[in-house]
């Protein structure tokens, strides 16, 4: 059977009370006031009774009163209605007629029949007859001629008679009442189970929207208030459907902003647990499996401090070190409620490692330029001050002092040439003409080019390179200039031997600048083509420090790689590739400004 609700069982419960009591008082209200209903019933027979009896004995003239006619009356009366009577005659001695086995007393009777001698009517309801029997009293005096007293009798209805029937009339009603009992039962079950059944639907309603279904309704053609609150449920679950689905959107959408942050994002409340937390804040802590805010971000630190925005309501900014030279800027500010005040409190962590790395290489490159600058300019005026001066009379000494000034000039015009170079580079407006060539042909003309210095230097440079290498597609003079580069860096370096060697893979052709100089440490290869960095500051014959970062850029124009390696103290070898030269390709290229040139569309023979 199926399990009934709480207020069904209460209805039920309250039906059950109300029939049975409403029965039971009933019942009993009719044993009370249908028993005196029942004995004014039986006095008012009497009373008709009496009056019959008085008006056919009543005899005109002085009519002898016909004493055997009158007693068989009143036999006959007693016998059908149930009734005792006493009929009093005077006479020479006065005689009395009666059925009653035992007569009242004849105190009660003496004033009963002097009350009727005197003419009046006689009704008593609780008339005793002996000590435990009373009875129901009726008496009617007898005239002659209306006038002439001859007589009077008494009808008389014993109480226990009454009460006898009356209580087989209720023991007749408590039995009809117990056997409707269950049948009220039955349909009071149905009834309430109907009244309820509205409300039992519309509680399975609020109960699958407590659980999140926001779809489903409830019967609502139901009449008067439960139709009426059908409807207003119905409404509310609608209302409800689109706040909420418009909650999950805005919950939705707030976390694929959140997850599209490169910044990490920290939100909690004002009992200072974790609400939101985004995917890159995970990763700058290595978080795998998040509960907490110690989870998150394991530094009581940092939550203390959002405890105090929210403690304050003011914002905060500070730097936090994480390991490896990581470095973050966070910014926490109180979330601010109209009625409530502060309700928590959201964080902003900002990986800011790249950004304080670049403005520590701003900062280096303003201090190298300004010192490379400033190194030629200090030295010509350090020789021009003389010379201005008339201090300096010979003419060998003029010539030589000259000639340094025309050193310095020319450096700081290659300084300021590659700095241009460089930044056109950076801008991408530097145009690169795409043409195929030979790189053996390449390599020989570079490394006879550095032939005369290398020899001043006792240094060899030495070609490995394969009989023939795949011709490639590039821009020749910027690859030239890369080479110019590698090998002048490797010049100043050298110990005794550069080696240059070329060799080819499927796709490309890869070049090495190879020397046994000094070698580059571990924690400098990273830099090594950064602006104005050098390996060794004490070398007065080092360059303007700008050559590698122009071969990166270059190279990185051309969409080519370019690398280093080094073993420190024994040798350092840069290497970088070239597209093969594909006939009939069309160039995918990405690069800026390319122009290929009819004429060396058609390889070599």
């Amino acid at each position: 059977m199926k399990r009934r609700g709480e207020v069904f069982r209460r209805a039920f419960l309250i039906c059950m009370v109300l029939l049975i009591t409403c029965n039971a008082v009933l019942v009993l209200a009719y044993t009370y006031f249908g028993k005196r209903t029942y004995v004014e019933l039986e006095r008012k027979s009497l009373n008709q009774t009496a009056d019959s009896l008085q008006s056919l004995f009543s005899f005109p003239n002085d009519q002898e009163l016909p004493k055997t006619s009158l007693q068989g009356y009143l036999d006959v009366i007693s016998t059908s209605k149930e009734v005792s009577y006493v009929l009093v005659l005077p006479g020479i001695g006065e005689s009395v007629y009666t059925n009653m086995d035992v007569l009242p007393t004849d105190e009660h009777l003496r004033t009963l029949f002097d009350r009727l001698s005197n003419g009046e009517s006689v009704e008593l309801d609780d008339f005793e007859i002996s000590e435990k029997r009373s009875a129901i009293c009726v008496g009617r005096p007898l005239y002659v001629n209306k006038t002439t007293y001859i007589g009077s009798f008494i009808l008389i209805k014993e109480i226990n008679q009454i009460n006898h029937a009356f209580a087989r009339l209720s023991r007749s009603l408590w039995l009809v009442s117990l056997l409707l009992l269950p049948l009220l039962i039955l349909t009071s079950y149905f009834a309430v189970n109907q009244m309820l059944h509205p409300i039992t639907e519309m509680t399975k309603v609020a109960k699958q929207l407590s659980k999140g279904n926001y779809d489903v309704r409830a019967k609502d053609d139901y009449p008067g208030e439960l139709g009426l609150f059908a409807r207003t449920l119905n409404n509310m679950s609608r209302a409800l459907s689109t706040t909420i689905h418009q909650l999950e959107n805005e919950k939705r959408q707030l976390g694929y902003i959140l997850s599209s942050f490169s910044d990490g994002v920290a939100a909690i409340n004002s009992q200072g647990e974790l609400t939101h937390y985004n995917p890159a804040l995970m990763k700058m802590f290595g978080t795998v499996d998040v509960h907490s805010t110690m989870d998150l971000v394991p530094d009581r630190s940092i939550w203390e401090a959002f405890e105090g925005v929210v403690d304050s309501q003011e914002p905060r900014m500070f730097h936090y070190n994480l390991p490896g030279d990581r470095v973050l800027w966070i910014s926490v500010v109180p979330v601010l409620s109209d009625s409530e005040g502060c309700v928590g409190a959201v964080g902003l962590f900002k990986d800011a490692t790249e950004i304080e790395k670049l403005e520590r290489m701003r900062n280096e490159y303003v201090a190298n330029i300004s010192h490379e600058l400033r190194t030629p300019l200090t030295s010509l005026r350090g020789l021009l001050e003389p010379l201005a001066d008339g201090m300096v009379k010979d003419p060998e000494k003029q010539k030589q002092y000259y000639s340094i000034m025309l050193h310095e000039v020319e450096r700081l015009s290659r300084l300021i040439t590659d700095m241009l170079q460089l930044s056109r580079l950076q801008a991408g407006t530097e145009a690169m003409e795409m043409t195929m060539f030979d790189v053996n042909e390449l390599l020989e003309e570079v490394s006879q080019s550095f032939q005369t210095e290398a020899k001043k230097r006792n240094i060899r440079i030495e070609l490995e390179t394969a009989e023939t290498l795949s011709p490639v597609l590039s821009d020749r003079d910027r690859i030239e200039q890369v080479l110019v580069i590698l090998i002048d860096n490797a010049l100043r370096y050298a110990k005794s031997r550069i080696c240059l060697r070329a060799s080819e893979n499927v796709h490309e052709v890869v070049i090495d600048v190879w020397d046994d100089g000094i070698g580059i440490s571990k924690e400098n290869l990273s830099r090594v083509f950064e602006r104005f960095y050098k390996v060794d500051k004490s070398r007065k014959d080092g360059g303007t420090g700008l050559g590698l970062s122009i071969a990166k850029k270059i190279m990185d124009q051309l969409e080519e790689q370019i690398e280093v390696d080094s073993k420190e103290g024994e040798w350092t070898c840069f290497r970088f590739t070239l597209k093969k030269y594909v006939s009939n390709a069309i160039p995918l290229s990405s690069v800026p400004d390319i122009i290929v040139s009819p004429e060396d569309q058609k390889p070599n023979a």
